[in-house]
């Protein structure tokens, strides 16, 4: 029996025991798949934040008061002196609030409105128009109720889908228990569907940023003079992380305090995430390495069983003229193609699991060449330490023992 026999054998001895044998694979499934899943999610969130950090650049940074005290916010003043530095490219007071809105079935939506500098959407955060225009310093003066909505807005509050018709239609925002009037003057650009359900979308809107005048929101929420936080860039040919610092000793100490002003760069809190997502993938690689030893020793038993339950065929085999080495190639292929298969399954399962995960998260899964090899590697390597010692049990059967077997 050559290698392609073998195989073909193999497979009919799986099907003709459909319901063991996905017992058996059912370790490997659950194993390989909360592997994949993790890595999966993990990968498609650093592409994310990869490509967020090369939106705005990676000298992206934010200062903040700790306390959020009065006396203790950044003043316009302190930005001013921060824009003279030569290390800065930009430094912008922003404020934030939350919004509700209701749309024409009288259904709420919730949302993050930024209280902005007329350059922040393009400086900081580097938001592509499709249609109007962003703030400008006119409208920060007049305190004007305008705002910049995402494009499926359109879909969300007026159920359209071209987002220029919405330029400038006027919207109802409580902000601060306050009903205010708003005109929409743009709309930018994002990378969420139009073809997702409404509800779904309502769901992107919550990670969406709608930007109107710092001044505006700054008198409806009823804020004083300054921001108890700023955002910033640092320029490309200093390093982030020594800016933040320098900030930061500049805000403490024109401020006469010893720890009240802490400064975050992108740089670090990439850094953050990835550990973050390195003990999550550590945890969860623990938990699937039991899972599929469990599910090898459980190939083990089932290959003995088979052994056991075959042995007059194994018998006959050898008389017939099969030698050691043709049995234990053939047990050792079936061995293989249980863990070949469930590590084909349960990637497939654990890619799937991490696209429906991450489509609630906007975040796109992603599945590597690495993360195949690795499926295709730890399954091979279960098949052959758990499926050797059934497959030489098999082979070391003497042929007149294995014929007398009932």
């Amino acid at each position: 029996m050559n290698l392609k026999e073998s195989i073909v054998f193999a497979l009919r001895q799986l099907i003709g025991n459909k319901g063991r044998t996905l017992l058996t694979m059912l370790g490997m499934f659950i194993g390989i798949g909360s592997v994949i899943m993790i890595l999966g999610l993990g990968e498609g969130f650093k592409g994310q934040m990869a490509s967020f950090g090369e939106e705005i650049g990676i000298g992206a940074f934010y200062a903040y008061t700790k306390t959020g005290e009065t006396h203790n916010l950044i003043t316009e003043e302190d930005i001013e002196l921060l824009n003279s530095m030569p290390e800065i490219k930009t430094v912008m007071g922003s404020i934030n609030a939350s919004g509700i809105a209701y749309d024409s079935k009288r259904e709420e939506m919730t949302f993050r409105i930024y209280g902005s500098d007329p350059n922040y959407a393009e400086v900081i955060d580097k938001k592509e128009l499709l249609a109007g225009r962003f703030i400008n310093p006119d409208d920060d003066r007049a305190y004007a109720r305008a705002i910049v909505v995402p494009d499926f807005f359109s879909k969300v509050m007026f159920n359209k889908k071209d987002y220029k018709s919405i330029v400038g239609e006027s919207i109802a925002l409580t902000i601060n228990n306050q009903e205010e009037q708003f005109t929409i003057i743009g709309v930018y650009k994002t990378n969420v569907k139009l073809t997702d359900s409404k509800e779904m979308l309502k769901k992107r809107l919550q990670s969406q940023k709608m930007y109107v005048p710092i001044k505006t929101l700054a008198l409806i929420c009823e804020y004083g003079e300054g921001y108890s936080f700023v955002d910033g860039l640092a320029n490309t040919e200093y390093d982030a992380k020594e800016v933040g610092a320098k900030v930061r000793n500049f805000l403490n100490k024109r401020h006469q305090q010893k720890d009240e002003y802490e400064v975050m760069t992108l740089a670090q809190q990439m850094d953050m995430i990835n550990q973050m997502l390195n003990m999550i993938t550590l945890f969860i690689g623990t938990v699937a390495g039991i899972s599929l030893l469990v599910g090898g020793v459980g190939i083990m038993n089932i290959m003995l069983v088979t052994v056991k339950e075959r042995t007059r065929e194994i018998g006959i085999r050898k008389a017939l003229g099969a030698t050691n080495g043709v049995i234990l190639r053939q047990f050792l292929i079936e061995a293989l193609m249980i863990t070949i298969i469930a590590g084909i399954i349960g990637m497939l399962m654990g890619y799937i699991g991490a696209m429906l995960i991450g489509a609630q998260f906007d975040i796109a899964a992603k599945l590597s060449i690495g993360m195949i090899l690795f499926s295709a590697g730890v399954s091979i390597f279960i098949g052959l330490v758990f499926g050797v010692y059934p497959a030489y049990q098999a082979a070391q059967l003497e042929p007149i023992e294995a014929l007398r077997y009932e």
